[in-house]
């Protein structure tokens, strides 16, 4: 039995025609019902999704000739959804998830072709949190999803068939309008009404960072459109960010995206300064790139780092940060980010969105992000930096069924790792799966551009690596996904199922611990010079090579398989660390 009803009418002139031929029923709830609404012009292309309790006396509202949207839009239809479960807090969801979904499915539109009542709608989102109806999940699987897929797209109103296409896009995945967590809610509210206050806010990988980010932008732009905001962004996902903001309706004069490089050279002075991955901002390094090291004059020439020059533009600063994601000498150490924080108000978010454990399964995600840190950090001392909790189910890493989460293969490990990533597209053809590899093979920049010169081989198997770090994921290669992907290529990326080479710059010692070795590491940035001799430099670099694995086995959403290239001695380490006893081997 459906679980939702769609009405679907003609509108002239403003005018609902034959509204009166409606069935009594139908009548009632367009009257005195709670509704989610989409109205389409079918010459100007354009939509305006909203939501009322009473439809008939919204559509003359939105006819008044007060509302510029819909003098100009040229509507001529309505599509209605009705639904049992409709309350305050499901048509709040429903709306903002439909206009995430209508945006996604217009990615390219220059024109604003979606369109919702823009205040209303962030200013609710940043107040309700995700957990604020029971029947959340129902409604998504059970309304919206055959909303979509049987009503929207077989008569035209959308062009893309399934939701699953869309969720895994960014314009989804980060919408500055889906609703949040509690603890990110609050996070918010806390930041919004503390501008004399700054912020670290540290949290796992997928733990919602880059959402709250967007969101916090979306909020600022709002409630405060004259404050002038900079976002500081890695150079792989401005581009997408621009995107987002724009298609969402937030390219305001006052908000600039930039690398930390750029806006340090610009000089300019910020109300709000957001920085994403702020674990990856550069220092003074005599192996750093020569533009990095440029910033540091004028009113910047005593500084250290680029957090520092950034506190001088800045009137409040907002720092998303994981201690585990640092991967450069070049990048800030942890002793100059205390020193550069020591006054910043420090904050977690600990819901993890990434990784989803299998249905019918007693382990959860966070078991697995407890085991993979523990796993690779546990004699490091670095654990109580982080959200570690030492409780976790180890039983996660025991399932041995073809399709848990986690996995590893013994021999082979990338015939093994190939077949498994290409056994689960054929039954899924919308993931998104990659093989991914530690820094240990030999490469060049200038090797992307010839697929012929090739770095992993096994066998009569040859693969290549990434052969870009920019937007590698919907790379137009042929061999695009046949390519290992480094951690600079998949850094804040989300996959699907991820297949992951440990290579040999990951050795265990005597007594049973994990170090990096450099002579096994191919990435010459990665290492430290011997002008920056120090005492302290082996540990630093051993947390590098585990960082660079912790952000490897953290990427798949669905699942993860683990190979060993040449590296017997961690396959033996990972079993007597995690108590494993079983092999996978298809």
């Amino acid at each position: 039995m459906a679980k939702y009803n769609c009405i679907t009418l003609n509108i002239k002139n403003g005018e609902i025609e034959y509204f009166d031929k409606l069935r009594q029923p139908e009548q009632n709830i367009l009257k005195n019902g709670n509704v989610v609404y989409i109205y389409k012009g079918t010459k100007s292309k354009k939509v305006y999704i909203g939501q009322t309790k009473h439809f008939i006396e919204r559509n003359k509202q939105h006819y008044n000739g007060k509302e510029e949207k819909f003098n100009v839009a040229a509507f001529d239809q309505v599509s209605i959804l009705i639904s049992s479960y409709f309350n305050g807090s499901a048509l709040d969801d429903v709306e903002s998830q439909l206009i995430t979904n209508f945006i996604a499915d217009n990615p390219k539109s220059k024109n604003q072709l979606v369109q919702y009542d823009n205040d209303e709608v962030i200013n609710r989102n940043n107040g309700n949190s995700v957990n604020d109806y029971r029947e959340r999940e129902k409604v998504a699987l059970e309304v919206i999803l055959p909303f979509w897929e049987k009503e929207l797209y077989p008569n035209g109103w959308v062009s893309t068939p399934t939701l699953k296409e869309l969720r895994r896009g960014a314009l989804v995945k980060y919408s500055p309008i889906k609703q949040l967590t509690d603890e990110q809610v609050a996070l918010l509210k806390e930041i919004n009404s503390n501008s004399d206050k700054s912020f670290v806010i540290n949290g796992d990988a997928g733990t919602g960072k880059t959402v709250l980010l967007t969101h916090l932008v979306a909020m600022l732009l709002n409630e405060q459109p004259n404050k002038r905001i900079a976002v500081v962004l890695q150079p792989n996902w401005i581009k997408t960010a621009k995107d987002i903001f724009i298609v969402y309706g937030m390219n305001s004069n006052n908000l600039t995206i930039a690398t930390s490089t750029q806006l340090i050279k610009a000089d300019d002075n910020y109300d709000v300064i957001i920085v994403d991955e702020a674990h990856k901002l550069s220092r003074k390094f005599s192996k750093q790139m020569a533009s990095f090291n440029e910033v540091y004059q004028g009113r910047f020439v005593n500084d250290n780092n680029h957090l520092n020059c950034l506190k001088k533009m800045g009137a409040q600063i907002v720092l998303m940060y994981d201690v585990l994601q640092a991967i450069r000498p070049a990048n800030m150490t942890r002793t100059n980010f205390k020193d550069a924080t020591i006054n910043f108000e420090k904050r977690y978010l600990k819901t993890q969105f990434r990784i989803q454990a299998p249905e019918g399964k007693n382990y959860t995600s966070d078991d697995f992000m407890n085991g993979i840190k523990y796993l690779l950090y546990k004699d490091t001392g670095l654990l109580e930096e982080t959200n570690f909790d030492p409780e976790f189910d180890k039983s996660i890493f025991h399932d041995s069924e073809l399709d848990a989460y986690f996995g590893y293969f013994e021999t082979e490990p990338l015939m093994n790792l190939i077949d498994w990533v290409e056994e689960d597209n054929n039954f899924n053809p919308e993931h998104v799966n990659r093989i991914l590899g530690g820094l240990v093979e030999p490469w060049k920049q200038a090797h992307g551009k010839d697929p012929s010169i090739t770095h992993w081989h096994e066998g009569d198997i040859k693969r290549r690596w990434n052969s870009t770090q920019e937007n590698w994921i919907y790379s137009e290669d042929e061999d695009a996904e046949e390519q290992i992907g480094s951690v600079f290529a998949v850094q804040g990326i989300d996959l699907n199922k991820v297949g992951v080479l440990i290579g040999e710059d990951l050795q265990v010692d005597g007594e049973g611990r994990l170090y990096g070795e450099p002579k096994n590491f191919h990435n010459v940035n990665g290492k430290f010079s011997k002008k920056d001799d120090n005492p302290d430099n082996p540990y630093e670099f051993t947390l590098f090579v585990l960082n660079i694995y912790y952000i490897l086995m953290t990427r798949g959403i669905d699942g993860i398989r683990i190979g060993f290239w040449k590296n017997e001695s961690f396959k033996e380490y990972m079993k007597k660390t995690l108590e494993i006893d079983y092999l996978i081997t298809s």
